[in-house]
């Protein structure tokens, strides 16, 4: 994940626009591709960095599936692998290799800040 990639900034770049604006306007199938689409290229370019954002990501899918057939989604518990995954990110985002993807994945992280804020602003 932190080689300077096309593929990847796309992917940064589809995931913030997919996610721009409230977390409502997002449908759980749009939320399951684009974490497909993550899971597959940390399958394709991952490394030791980015296996805890892909197990994070694994458990962000399982409950977006839930939420999907339920119609009811855990906001407390998404909130929570939101900030594991900003978290995770963040630890990427540092790492001397990122350097060439700084922009995207700040970009990202500040998408993930804005998801995780509204997910907890819908528990109460």
């Amino acid at each position: 994940m932190i080689t300077q990639d096309q593929h990847q900034a796309s992917l940064i770049e589809q995931t913030v626009t997919m996610f721009d604006g409230a977390i409502t306007e997002t449908t759980a199938v749009d939320g399951l591709f684009i974490i497909d689409q993550w899971l597959n290229r940390l399958d394709l370019t991952g490394d030791e960095d980015t296996d805890d954002i892909a197990d994070t990501l694994e458990r962000l899918r399982a409950e977006v599936h839930v939420a999907l057939h339920s119609k009811q989604p855990d906001n407390q518990r998404i909130a929570t692998i939101l900030q594991d995954l900003i978290e995770q990110t963040q630890k990427v985002a540092s790492l001397a290799e990122a350097s060439a993807e700084q922009q995207e994945l700040a970009q990202l992280i500040a998408m993930l800040q804005h998801l995780h804020r509204q997910a907890n602003q819908t528990i109460d």
